[in-house]
């Protein structure tokens, strides 16, 4: 677990901060494929020194998307950008006897961010500022806030590339997997949110809370203030200077705290998908941005998202500058599964990356129906493939026992076949249909 450093402490806490006229330049620069324009503020000698500087991140909110060039404004509406355009942010925090002054970056996204988006825009922030990459700090509103939940909780490697995030009002469920990624990153949360908010509910706030403070807890625990409000807007409050919960400490100041040591990022994911092929089996494909120390994946598949057995390991090539992979399940589960992806390093510890959901019923709907459905007495089968042969038609319980088994011959493209149910008890069934080369399935409601 790595640790989070405290700034020096000093016998004398000193926290305060200074405002002069301010100036934040647009940028129409696409950085990712999701963002086509930015909000670039730099500090007070900038231009002028070779120092580094903490980099605050700011994602919008769904109401201000855009195409990066005549939207571009909209990003000025709330937050950090609009205290800036209106000359109200501060120009240096002192923490602990320490000035600092922020570089800002504010993208606008043209539709919802993921972490690929985030982790580009913290990515070409480094690479064209002189950013202190022990000082990243992210914070977001509604969908930021829920995107600043979702890197931060990606995997380990997001999660401790940042020194501490404040999530406003987001719009994320909270999941234990991004909360376990957090907590062991030990990373410095400050949620807030309107106990009565009307758009994103409270409940997310709460758990994402709960579930990081859970044993074992991080250094420090996460908090979170909820404000006793009915609107969404919990972030004028949260990002207001003046507003210091403890009395002694804004959100800025609170993020100063803390800093990053040296760290290693055993695994950057870039990509990972899963989905149904043509030929009906599940590819599981991943693309690493970075390897460091890595051993191998595992694939791990689950019928119910819950109890997961390990289906297949693959070795990693441990490239620094990341690798594509691939694997393909050749025998999935009918209906809906679930599949997961972790990752081991040459030391034993793992990392466990998003559970991602396949349905192979709806893949399938194109080739085989089942009609009516529900259905009562019998039910029509019609399949649609140039396969010919032998076929084994099987009725299946909702728990995985054979009911029924019908042996067919196909002859042409289109096999139509009425299949009598009578003595069926009433409930949800899968028809599953097997010949050389040739597996289909669907899922029947019998009434």
């Amino acid at each position: 677990m790595k640790s989070i450093l405290r700034a020096a402490f000093a016998l004398v806490l000193l926290f305060c901060y200074t405002v002069h006229a301010q100036v934040q330049t647009p940028k129409n620069v696409s950085m990712i494929s999701n963002s086509a324009g930015y909000y670039e503020y730099l500090p007070d000698g900038y231009n002028t020194g070779t120092q580094t500087y903490p980099l605050l991140v700011f994602l919008h909110g769904s109401g201000e998307t855009g195409n990066g060039n005549s939207d571009l404004p909209n990003v000025l509406r709330h937050g950090p950008p609009h205290l800036i355009s209106q000359g109200q942010f501060p120009t240096s925090f002192t923490v602990n006897g320490q000035t600092f002054r922020f570089i800002v970056i504010s993208p606008q996204f043209i539709g919802w961010p993921s972490e690929t988006d985030v982790q580009g825009v913290i990515n070409y922030a480094v690479s064209h500022y002189r950013v202190n990459q022990n000082r990243i700090y992210l914070t977001g509103m509604s969908m930021g806030g829920g995107a600043t939940w979702t890197y931060a909780g990606y995997n380990s490697g997001t999660a401790n590339r940042l020194a501490a995030i404040v999530p406003v009002c987001g719009a994320s469920a909270a999941a234990t997997g991004r909360s376990r990624n957090i907590a062991n990153a030990d990373l410095p949360v400050w949620a807030t949110h309107n106990d009565q908010d009307p758009t994103v509910t409270v409940d997310n706030t709460n758990l994402y809370i709960q579930y990081i403070n859970t044993a074992p807890a991080p250094t420090p625990l996460a908090r979170k203030s909820i404000f006793n409000s009915n609107s969404h807007d919990a972030w004028t409050k949260t990002y207001d200077p003046n507003w210091k919960e403890d009395g002694v400490l804004n959100i800025y100041q609170w993020m100063l705290q803390y800093q990053r040591g040296q760290i290693t990022l055993p695994v950057l994911l870039s990509s990972y998908t899963v989905s149904v092929n043509n030929s009906n089996k599940v590819n599981i494909s991943w693309t690493t941005a970075q390897e460091q120390d890595n051993h191998f994946f595992t694939i791990q598949r689950s019928a119910d998202g819950t109890n997961f057995t390990d289906l297949a390991k693959v070795n990693a090539t441990n490239n620094f500058s990341g690798s594509t992979y691939q694997y393909i399940d050749n025998d999935p589960l009918p209906g809906t599964s679930y599949y997961r992806l972790t990752q081991t390093d040459i030391n034993g510890r793992t990392e466990q990356f998003e559970t991602k959901p396949v349905n192979l019923a709806i893949a399938l709907t194109y080739k085989i129906e089942l009609y009516p459905n529900p259905a009562r007495d019998q039910i029509n089968l019609r399949l649609s493939d140039a396969y010919t042969g032998k076929l084994q038609v099987r009725i299946l319980s909702s728990g995985g026992q054979v009911i029924r088994t019908l042996d067919l011959t196909k002859t042409t493209d289109l096999l139509q076949q009425n299949i009598v149910l009578t003595g069926l008890p009433a409930g949800n069934y899968l028809l599953d249909v097997k010949g050389k080369n040739l597996s289909y399935s669907s899922v029947f409601v019998k009434q």
